[in-house]
């Protein structure tokens, strides 16, 4: 049975799968030690602020 879990999931995934989705993108586009991990810390800080509506912002 699968485990369930308790975490709060934004847009679908935990802060931990969001952690390294953010950290392989970072790689990805050269980011490498202190600097991918502040971008990371601050990515995660703000994803619970994000508020997503229809209305066009224009």
């Amino acid at each position: 049975m699968a485990e369930q879990t308790t975490e709060q999931t934004y847009y679908g995934l935990t802060l931990a799968q969001h952690r390294e989705r953010i950290k392989k993108l970072g790689a990805e586009k050269g980011l490498q030690g202190e600097h991918l991990e502040r971008i990371t810390a601050k990515a995660l800080e703000m994803l619970p602020t994000i508020r997503l509506d229809e209305s066009a912002q224009r």
